[in-house]
């Protein structure tokens, strides 16, 4: 690397790291309660994830995982693949605390 090629931020860096290891905490919390693992598609919370590190980064991911369990919302269609949706997947899009 030269001198003149920019660096990433240190502070910047370990916001990432922050945000990824909330999201593994709680996409391992999620994976950990459902009955049926196999079914659940980890990439899922590729997108899921940060919608809820957003809104819910102060609180714990694994008491988050155990309250919001089943209610991922228009988010199961991405958690659950080829499962067609239960009627409390169908959270709103907006203005919902998930």
């Amino acid at each position: 690397m030269s001198t003149s090629e920019p660096t990433t931020s240190p502070a910047r860096n370990h916001a990432l790291a922050e945000a990824l290891a909330w999201i593994s905490k709680f996409a391992h919390a999620w994976k950990a309660i459902e009955p049926a693992p196999h079914s659940l598609s980890i990439d899922g919370f590729i997108i899921w994830g940060p919608v809820l590190y957003e809104k819910h980064r102060n609180e714990d991911p694994v008491e988050l995982a155990a309250r919001l369990y089943g209610q991922s919302g228009e988010y199961s269609r991405y958690l659950y693949p080829g499962r067609p949706p239960k009627s409390n997947d169908a959270l709103p899009t907006f203005g919902s605390n998930v």
